[in-house]
């Protein structure tokens, strides 16, 4: 994930997204669907919670095609650093005057 890219942008930028309940025969077919190798892993509320590549998905399809992409993927969490230069930002442009709620 690229330096400077908010957490929205990054959430938006991926093609195709799996659950962390989805098994991993589920996120191979939406890979393939979309020729893709790696997915977004969204919870419950939409946020994101984490990433799986493909080869995640192959080792752990070794064992059982049927686990959990939540067995495999990689997790996502907002830093402190990250939600404050996010609020400081969001400051920022409403002392600008811009009008619009960023969230």
């Amino acid at each position: 994930m690229g330096q400077g890219r908010g957490f929205r942008e990054v959430l938006s930028s991926f093609i195709a997204t799996v659950f962390p309940t989805d098994t991993l025969l589920g996120a191979l077919k939406v890979m393939e669907r979309h020729h893709v190798q790696v997915v977004g892993v969204v919870g419950a509320g939409g946020g994101l919670v984490g990433v799986v590549h493909e080869t995640q998905v192959l080792a752990g399809w070794r064992t059982d095609p049927l686990a959990q992409v939540s067995d495999v993927m990689a997790r996502v969490r907002k830093t402190h650093a990250v939600l404050t230069r996010t609020r400081r930002l969001a400051r920022l442009h409403g002392r600008r005057g811009g009008g619009q709620k960023l969230f």
